[in-house]
């Protein structure tokens, strides 16, 4: 390496080897102690969980699509959403989000499965003739092969290594609570316009939508964003955030292959996905002691 002198200073002198040797040795210290904070079993059903709800929302969006396009607004709000949950609760494992050059096998697998994924995904989606319906399948089944089945293995290499000691996770924080209930009362609104069949009132939903998720996308690393609801959501956030989605898919399946969804029905569903998650929300929490450190024996995924 190439040193170059402060100005004012002379140049600094080169370690030497038994110096070198330390900072390296140091190196594998830090590194190991990185390995120690990632929760690997609870990375690998991350991966699993994720992949099995995301491929069953984009499924849906697919099979709504082949029918009536303008119905999938929704939809999409919730894969981005899911999408950005899921890097928060990454983080809360301990991960970062890159892969060590020497992985490079798992690079290749996850952009083969990616390319697979979005080809057949944006194949269908600008195919002017009609395609059958185990056509629409082939997505989201290739992402639940791929991602789940990453997660997958990723838990069968944790096999043998004891669970991971955890205490309660930090408390909620009140602007994570604030950011909640706003993706519930959102995410009702969305239920709400699956029963609007004005094309207007369509677009202008889904506008309010996007520019929500793109302003939400700028509070990233605050505990308003949309990392944190991953980070500090315990089970009774995710329980009702799933049941949520649940309810938005049936109401949306529903009204593209059984007909218009009546506004009374849409109305309640909407309410229904408010209150779970706004109730979530402002679900009092018991004490617990901070996070603390927990080991999972290091093996490398």
């Amino acid at each position: 390496m190439e040193h170059r002198p402060v100005q004012g200073f002379g140049a600094l002198e080169p370690p030497s080897s038994e110096v070198a040797l330390l900072y390296l040795d140091e190196v594998a210290v830090v590194e190991q102690r990185r390995e120690e904070r990632i929760d690997r079993r609870a990375v690998a059903w991350q991966a699993i969980g994720t992949a099995a709800m995301s491929a069953g929302v984009l499924t849906a969006y697919l099979l709504i699509m082949r029918v009536e396009a303008s119905a999938t607004q929704p939809l999409l709000f919730l894969l981005i959403v899911t999408s950005q949950i899921s890097a928060g609760l990454g983080e809360r494992h301990g991960v970062q989000w890159h892969t060590p050059g020497s992985k490079k096998w798992y690079i290749t697998v996850v952009v083969l499965f990616a390319v697979a994924m979005l080809g057949s995904f944006f194949a269908l989606l600008m195919s002017r003739e009609p395609r059958p319906v185990w056509a629409y399948l082939i997505p989201g089944a290739i992402m639940l092969l791929g991602f789940g089945g990453l997660g997958s293995v990723q838990l069968w290499k944790t096999r043998g290594i004891a669970p991971a000691v955890r205490t309660a996770p930090d408390p909620i924080p009140f602007a994570t609570r604030i950011a909640t209930a706003s993706v519930g009362l959102l995410m009702g609104f969305a239920t709400l316009s699956i029963g609007i069949r004005d094309d207007l009132a369509i677009s202008i939903v889904t506008l309010v939508l996007m520019m929500f998720v793109v302003g939400w996308i700028f509070a990233w690393t605050t505990d308003a964003g949309p990392a944190a609801l991953g980070r500090y959501w315990r089970w009774p956030q995710f329980s009702a955030f799933v049941l949520s989605s649940a309810t938005m898919v049936w109401l949306s399946m529903q009204s593209a292959y059984a007909g218009p969804v009546a506004t009374s029905t849409c109305l309640i569903g909407g309410a229904l996905v408010a209150a779970l998650l706004v109730g979530s929300a402002v679900l009092p929490e018991r004490r617990a002691p901070r996070r603390a450190e927990w080991r999972t024996g290091g093996r490398d995924v």
